[in-house]
C-alpha cells in the first residue's frame, strides 16, 4: 500500500513564516502608536499580503495516497488516479501527463543551478527506471534534492510499485481519470481582501 504523504517546498514555508512575523510586528506597531484610523485602513492590506503568501507558498502541495496523486495548486486541486498516469516529467516543474492533458504542480518547481551543482552521482543512482532518458541520462528537474525531483521520485516509486504488483491492471486501484476542483472560497476571500484594501487606500 502507498503511505499517504504531503510534499511542500520548505523555502515557501520559511518565507511565509518570515512574512507573517513582519506583518504581526507592523500591526502591533500601529496599535501601539494608537492611531485607530490608520490601523483600520491598512489592516486589510497587511492581511492581503499574508493571505497571498499563504495561497502562493504554504497551501500548494503534492499529496500522494493509495488512490492517486493530488496537485494542490493556487486556484485549483487536480486529483489524478494512479491508472490515469501516462508519464511523469520535470522539465520546469513536476508535470503529470494523462489522457486528459498534462498537469503541473505549483508546489514542485524545477531546481536552481546551485541545487543541480550540489547533486552527486550517488544522488542520481537507483532512481525509478522511468526517470532515465536515452543513455541513462537524468533531467535537471529530476535531481532528488530539488522540489520537482523529490516529488517526481515519490510519484514514480509509488506508480512503479503499483505497476509491479499488478494493481493497476487488476483494477485493485480504481479510477482512470482526472478530477479538477476549483478553490472557490479561497478566491472569494482573496477578492474580498482586495476590495477592502482598495477601500482603505481610497478612503
Amino acid at each position: 500500500m502507498i503511505e499517504p504523504v504531503v510534499l511542500r517546498p520548505r523555502f515557501g514555508q520559511v518565507l511565509c513564516v518570515a512574512v507573517w512575523a513582519i506583518i504581526v510586528v507592523c500591526l502591533v506597531s500601529l496599535a501601539m502608536v494608537g492611531d485607530g484610523g490608520k490601523s483600520l485602513r491598512f489592516a486589510p492590506a497587511f492581511l492581503l499580503v499574508a493571505y497571498l503568501c499563504w495561497m502562493l507558498y504554504w497551501a500548494p502541495a503534492v499529496k500522494l495516497d493509495a488512490a492517486g496523486v493530488s496537485l494542490v495548486n493556487i486556484a485549483r486541486t487536480v486529483r489524478i488516479t494512479w491508472p490515469a498516469i501516462a508519464t511523469v516529467e520535470t522539465k520546469y516543474a513536476l508535470t503529470i501527463l494523462t489522457a486528459s492533458g498534462k498537469f503541473t504542480a505549483w508546489a514542485a518547481p524545477g531546481p536552481s543551478r546551485f541545487t543541480t551543482y550540489r547533486a552527486s552521482r550517488s544522488d542520481l543512482s537507483k532512481l525509478p527506471e522511468s526517470t532515465y532518458g536515452a543513455g541513462g541520462s537524468v533531467g535537471i528537474g529530476d535531481v532528488p534534492n530539488s522540489d520537482s525531483g523529490a516529488a517526481a521520485l515519490r510519484v514514480r516509486r509509488a506508480w512503479a510499485q503499483l505497476q509491479a504488483a499488478g494493481h493497476l491492471d487488476s483494477g485493485t486501484v480504481e479510477g482512470t481519470g482526472v478530477e479538477v476542483t476549483w478553490h472557490r472560497w479561497q478566491l472569494i476571500v482573496l477578492a474580498a481582501l482586495v476590495l477592502l484594501t482598495l477601500a482603505g487606500i481610497l478612503i
